[in-house]
């Protein structure tokens, strides 16, 4: 990863990622671009834009998993259960997320409490389908958390 950060202005900020990842044993790799776009309004409110680009050039990184343990059936090598659990295929994904951070004047010990909502909308770029049980060229989703640092 490369990660640069610009400060155009005291309430505007451009955030830059470039990533390149090698799995020599799955001879696969994968690379993206990030940016992001976030302004302050105030002390306790930002909004944010992002900008994503990522090809995973054998299908290796990007998987659907439709049961709750395949993830670590996966990873320890055994096989998956649900057969709806399946990789995206060569594709380049592109994706555009709004959001909202909110940090409220709490009183402490949760002073430092931050509250995130986004909507994302993902797009196979590549003749694929990796959404939707491999039946749609793209997806929309929306999120939301809470982080509290100590």
């Amino acid at each position: 990863d490369i990660t640069t950060t610009w400060k155009i202005t005291d309430k505007l900020t451009s955030i830059t990622d470039l990533n390149y990842a090698l799995d020599e044993a799955g001879d696969a790799k994968a690379y993206g671009v990030t940016q992001y776009f976030t302004y302050s309004i105030n002390s306790w409110l930002t909004v944010g834009v992002r900008g994503e680009i990522f090809r995973d050039e054998k299908g290796f990184y990007v998987v659907s998993y439709a049961d709750n343990q395949d993830p670590m059936r996966a990873l320890r090598g055994d096989p998956t259960t649900d057969p709806r659990t399946v990789g995206g295929g060569k594709t380049t994904y592109g994706a555009i997320t709004a959001g909202v951070n909110i940090k409220p004047p709490m009183p402490k010990p949760i002073s430092t409490l931050t509250i995130r909502s986004e909507v994302r909308y993902d797009r196979a770029l590549t003749d694929t389908r990796p959404f939707d049980d491999s039946s749609d060229r793209d997806q929309f989703t929306v999120g939301i958390d809470a982080i509290l640092s100590f």
